[in-house]
């Protein structure tokens, strides 16, 4: 029914939609009659009827010697959301001043295997030049084509530069497919033949720095750590100086 999924939108439970459109559409009715209408239970109906009434949206009347409750005005619901609202209004100084005491702080995530660590890369998307160090060879292998062919596109559309120093298999194999896709905005370098492959990617981007271990077992880590990513951009700088173009 969309107006139960709608209502649920504005912070209502299942239950508690429930019970409010019963209210709205049979008028005053006690807990049993609300209960045997929703086919929720008696003991559950208790509580869900007094979250209604302290959110403004239904009222308690005595019917005899029993309770009965009746809906509000549907108004009620935008009075209910406002108060809501102004109350994270007056806890947002606060909970900014929480934020801001953990944001420059370093957070580490911990990957482990293929499918987690393609959250790595979905949170690159956000970037606008990424750094590697990487035998994209082995990731292609490992993350799948299926995968990197529709991700390199998004990177393409997103206008992301990507800046690579590869093994010298990854530039004779799969570097190809980020050439053709990416065009102008790829770029790589060539590790010496003699540094043979290696078993961990190095990702690096904004306050970010990944580590991607591309041999089993395959896990990801990512840091966010503004003076970890500054220094390891420091350091591929020198490497992308060091190597020169790479040769075709």
């Amino acid at each position: 029914m969309i107006l139960e999924a709608e209502l649920k939108t504005v912070g209502l439970k299942e239950s508690e939609v429930k019970v409010y459109l019963y209210l709205l559409a049979n008028g005053l009715a006690s807990p049993p009659q609300i209960a045997k209408g929703t086919g929720i239970a008696r003991s559950n109906c208790y509580v869900i009827l007094n979250g209604l009434r302290v959110r403004g949206l239904i009222t308690e009347q005595s019917k005899g010697k029993r309770k009965a409750y009746l809906a509000n005005d549907p108004s009620a619901l935008i009075h209910s959301m406002q108060q809501r609202t102004d109350a994270l209004q007056q806890l947002l100084p606060d909970l900014r001043s929480l934020y801001v005491a953990q944001k420059n702080k370093p957070s580490i995530k911990f990957f482990d295997g293929a499918e987690q660590a393609k959250e790595i890369f979905y949170e690159m998307l956000e970037a606008k030049e990424v750094m590697g160090v990487a035998s994209t060879k082995k990731l292609f292998a490992v993350m799948g084509t299926d995968f990197f062919g529709p991700y390199i596109k998004q990177m393409q559309e997103r206008g992301i530069k990507l800046r690579d120093i590869l093994t010298k298999e990854s530039v004779d194999t799969s570097a190809k497919t980020a050439v053709s896709l990416l065009r102008h905005l790829y770029e790589y370098r060539m590790l010496p033949e003699s540094t043979g492959d290696i078993p961990v990617d190095i990702l690096s981007w904004d306050d970010k720095v990944a580590f991607l271990s591309v041999d089993a077992p395959v896990f990801g880590t990512l840091i966010k750590n503004k003076a970890i990513a500054d220094m390891m951009k420091i350091m591929f700088e020198l490497s992308w100086k060091q190597l020169g173009p790479a040769r075709s």
